[in-house]
């Protein structure tokens, strides 16, 4: 309502623009957790759908993200990607929420490279994320166990839905998803999220 207002002060839009997208990835945490519920009673249908379509509808919400976090973001999507089957609008929801729990867990400074390619029957999703050179390599972000499902970042109090659950959703809509940190280092230096979604062959 405040930056709805034409005598809001130029100077506390700002902040007020970073309440409402906090208040926004919020919301959409939540919606990922119902989702999640869901699947225990109604399957996901899926469908023919362009990857690249869906990851251009998020690159903005992304990049805005990661620039108030003070972190780099960069995408490669190569041409000519063939469809995929899949749910875009769950799709969607589940690489938001991958995103927000990657800028939320690096530091400043720190680089994310989304990259596409093709791996046999699949399109290669990849989310590497990468502390700066001379940057200090420490531990992985705490994250505490809420139950089976959720997972909670003490220093945030971000929710977020467990490994187990994650890869669920993906096996739900027809990929597959693996973490695994940078083998460069013996030390947290980021990690390397990857999805495999099968392409349409029909």
């Amino acid at each position: 309502s405040l930056l709805r207002r034409k005598d809001t002060p130029t100077t506390i839009k700002p902040r007020l623009e970073q309440i409402a997208m906090e208040c926004s990835d919020q919301i959409d945490r939540f919606n990922l957790i119902f989702e999640a519920a869901q699947l225990a009673t109604a399957p996901v249908s899926l469908e023919q759908i362009q990857l690249k379509e869906v990851l251009l509808q998020s690159i903005e919400r992304w990049q805005e993200q990661s620039q108030q976090r003070q972190i780099a973001i960069d995408i490669d999507i190569p041409p000519g990607l063939p469809a995929i089957i899949s749910n875009s609008h769950l799709l969607q929801q589940v690489l938001n929420g991958l995103v927000d729990r990657l800028t939320r867990g690096l530091p400043a400074g720190s680089h994310i490279l989304i990259k596409v390619s093709a791996a046999g029957e699949h399109l290669k999703l990849q989310f590497q994320s990468q502390f700066e050179d001379g940057m200090l390599s420490g531990e992985s972000p705490i994250l505490r166990a809420v139950g089976q499902w959720l997972m909670l970042q003490p220093e945030t109090g971000t929710l977020s839905l467990s490994l187990p659950i994650t890869k669920t959703l993906f096996q739900a809509i027809g990929g597959k998803f693996t973490v695994r940190l940078h083998p460069t280092s013996a030390e947290y230096d980021g990690e390397i999220l990857t999805i495999f979604l099968p392409i349409d062959r029909s």
